[in-house]
């Protein structure tokens, strides 16, 4: 990803909002200024969790995912096509993921969960 020119990314789940670069670890991420979602490129996800740096990104850390939100389909804002939803490396975290080119989308809460599962089942 060494393109210096990033262009804003629809949220997958609301409808008209754009989402917000932001860099941790030196990973780039896309989070959703109204449902704090966050939108992950492939790879992306397995380089923040190896670094350890997933607990510290959500807004609310292991607040449970809103119920509502996580059952809405998300659509991919690369290939605009609905997105999968399945299981996450977490047990009860269902997360949204285009088999088109492997981008994840976590609802707000689902990064700290699948980050304190790595961390205890250390893997």
């Amino acid at each position: 990803d060494s393109s210096s020119a990033h262009e804003a990314l629809a949220c997958p789940k609301c409808s008209g909002v754009f989402m917000s670069p932001e860099t941790h670890l030196g990973v780039e991420i896309d989070r959703c200024p109204q449902c704090q979602g966050i939108f992950f490129d492939r790879g992306e996800l397995e380089r923040l969790l190896q670094a350890h740096g997933g607990a510290g990104i959500d807004g609310l850390s292991l607040s449970d995912p809103d119920p509502t939100r996580d059952l809405t389909p998300a659509k991919c804002p690369r290939c605009v096509i609905p997105m999968t939803a399945s299981e996450g490396p977490a047990k009860g975290v269902r997360i949204d993921k285009c088999f088109s080119c492997g981008a994840v989308f976590l609802d707000q809460g689902e990064l700290s969960t699948i980050q304190l599962w790595k961390t205890l089942s250390g893997s």
